[in-house]
């Protein structure tokens, strides 16, 4: 059986909505002076990045800009399996995969 759950929350978003259109029209009501000085300071403001801010910026521009794959060694693995030359050591890959395995675990 499907329950319908498309107007749960819709009251209470037109209360909340009434509510805040209420707040607003009382502070259009209030008195001129600070609607002028909120206008002029609204002209002065700024925004500065912190120099971490901006080293994050940078650091995240160039990985973006990498391809994040090791071409050397895809080429090298691409060589050894054409050649034969692969090896697969099963116990590595087993305990991995166990070390995977338990750190999935809470």
């Amino acid at each position: 059986m499907a329950n319908d759950i498309t107007s749960i929350n819709t009251s209470k978003a037109q209360q909340a909505s009434s509510r805040q259109t209420q707040r607003s029209s009382d502070a259009n009501s209030d008195s001129g002076s600070r609607t002028e000085n909120r206008s002029a300071s609204a002209g002065a403001d700024k925004v500065s990045l912190t120099n971490t801010a901006a080293r994050l910026k940078d650091i995240e521009q160039r990985l973006a800009n990498q391809t994040g794959v090791d071409e050397k060694r895809v080429n090298a693995m691409r060589a050894a399996i054409d050649n034969d030359r692969y090896e697969v050591d099963a116990d590595r890959v087993a305990g991995k995969m166990i070390n995977f395995e338990n750190s999935l675990r809470p």
